[in-house]
């Protein structure tokens, strides 16, 4: 996973975080490092956790055919376990009928000239007791940009993406001036297109997220979140990775703007 980045001649690493971890990963699975203790101090604890939540992944990761295709599955099934676990626990935050929406998939950076893509993996309704009560994942897309096609079929543009999702919670009784947009995205700048895209559909955003974007805001976050949903109103969740794909195709890499 590399992008080009802005006013840098050559792609970098996208998602550095979640690169970094994969060689982690990769040494531990085949005994050429030590498994990490866990962090005293607050300093580079993120990196620590995205490590050790992809750890139990290595075996999927070595065997894959390539691995910065596997590795943004690999995350989003580690963060979809940490992102229910904070739902189901924290729903009761979500005050009255209030419901929470949460859209799980890979965000797709790709070169300036160049629209973004997200995949969606899953679209979940949960009621404010925290339990699912419904399935809003929209049929596959198949989209015309060969490079994104086939590698991440089914991958929309961010604005396909908010289109779609507002329509689906609109059918859902939605109010889109009265739903608090919650992201749990990667820090990287080249992540923030999605979350204004989704603030003008509905509210401002709300930030979850952390390295590679695992919540690690955690239930604490959430509450705070849910606090801030307006008066008779609920709340969507949008998380996951993200890669980058350059103008060749390469995966793991971007051409940054600039």
């Amino acid at each position: 996973g590399t992008v080009e980045r802005r006013g840098r001649a050559n792609g970098g690493s996208c998602c550095g975080s979640a690169v970094a971890a994969a060689g982690y990963v990769g040494s531990v699975f085949n005994g050429d490092a030590e498994e990490a203790s866990p962090p005293t101090v607050a300093l580079d604890a993120q990196q620590y956790f995205v490590g050790s939540m992809l750890l139990p992944y290595a075996e999927r990761l070595e065997e894959s055919e390539e691995k910065m295709v596997e590795l943004p599955y690999a995350l989003y099934d580690a963060q979809t376990e940490l992102i229910e676990e904070i739902v189901t626990g924290s729903g009761g935050a979500v005050a009255g009928d209030g419901t929470t929406a949460v859209l799980g998939g890979v965000q797709i950076n790709t070169p300036a000239g160049y629209f973004d893509y997200y995949l969606p993996l899953s679209f979940k309704l949960y009621n404010s007791n925290g339990e699912l009560v419904g399935d809003l994942m929209p049929p596959s897309v198949k989209r015309p940009f060969s490079k994104i096609a086939s590698t991440f079929p089914g991958a929309l543009t961010n604005v396909e993406l908010v289109d779609l999702v507002a329509k689906t919670l609109d059918n859902k009784g939605y109010d889109r001036e009265k739903t608090q947009v919650a992201t749990s995205l990667c820090c990287d700048e080249v992540n923030r297109p999605l979350e204004t895209d989704l603030s003008g559909a509905f509210t401002e955003n709300f930030n979850m997220g952390g390295l590679a974007g695992f919540p690690f805001g955690g239930k604490t976050s959430f509450g705070a979140m849910a606090a801030h949903i307006p008066d008779g109103g609920s709340c969507l969740v949008v998380y996951g990775p993200h890669v980058g794909v350059d103008s060749t195709g390469k995966v793991g890499t971007v051409e940054r703007r600039g």
